[in-house]
């Protein structure tokens, strides 16, 4: 955490926590997305200096600060571990494993009476998918539809990204084929993403997603990172 904000701001923020407190769940000081580089001038940056272009390294003699990335941001999204799909379909446990994880979202913060936060949109596409249950079943390339994205933190400073379909509940078609349970099935629900570390974020069993595959509940593990499209530098999630 560093220090951004004016006293008061963080005395309206204070007032929010308290009043979020029962619920869990913190929009007073939701996480932002930040870019790590040397502040142009004008830029508004968090006062913890580092000596790295990853901001990993914190030193008072770095030059390198956490700075929030533009309106609109564009960012690309990379997975960094196999994604994983269970669920049951037509009564047969269903295990799909998929290679890649892309996609590019638009994203912007935003600073109001009592919190900041993230909010934007976009699409996740999943590649490369084969089924470890049931044997022979061929898995079509998966893509969402648009999503919403915004900040959903916890308190003690766990932070969580909430991914829901702008219309409806669908988030993506699973299409099998060549086995017995060949068809499409919807995948519903909400994702929810958890940070690993100030990089990475992750789809688990405990990030809060609630998803399910054909009416049936399902899970999806995965870890990832974005990127801005214009320099390709890992973003970086910060409380203020």
């Amino acid at each position: 955490m560093t220090l951004r904000k004016p006293l008061l701001a963080l005395f309206s923020s204070a007032l929010c926590l308290l009043a979020f407190g029962a619920f869990g769940v913190s929009s007073a000081a939701a996480s932002t997305t930040e870019e790590c580089k040397i502040p142009e001038v004008g830029e508004t940056f968090t006062s913890q200096h580092f000596l790295d272009s990853n901001c990993t390294e914190s030193n008072t003699e770095g030059e390198y600060h956490t700075v929030a990335v533009k309106p609109n941001a564009l960012l690309n999204r990379t997975n960094t571990s196999t994604i994983t799909i269970h669920a049951e379909i037509s009564s047969t446990p269903t295990a799909i494993t998929c290679e890649a994880l892309s996609g590019s979202k638009v994203v912007s913060n935003y600073e109001e009476i009592g919190g900041t936060g993230f909010k934007g949109e976009g699409k996740i596409k999943m590649s490369g998918c084969v089924a470890s249950e049931p044997a022979g079943c061929i898995v079509k390339p998966i893509e969402t539809v648009q999503l919403s994205e915004s900040s959903e933190d916890l308190l003690g400073a766990i932070m969580r990204t909430l991914f829901a379909p702008k219309e409806g509940s669908k988030l993506a078609t699973i299409t099998l084929e060549g086995c017995a349970i060949a068809g499409s099935y919807p995948l519903e629900g909400k994702l929810r993403s958890q940070t690993v570390d100030i990089h990475t974020e992750e789809f688990s069993n405990t990030s809060g997603s609630e998803l399910t595959v054909a009416k049936k509940p399902a899970t999806l593990k995965a870890s990832f990172h974005d990127a801005t499209a214009a320099n390709g530098k890992t973003v970086v999630r910060e409380t203020p």
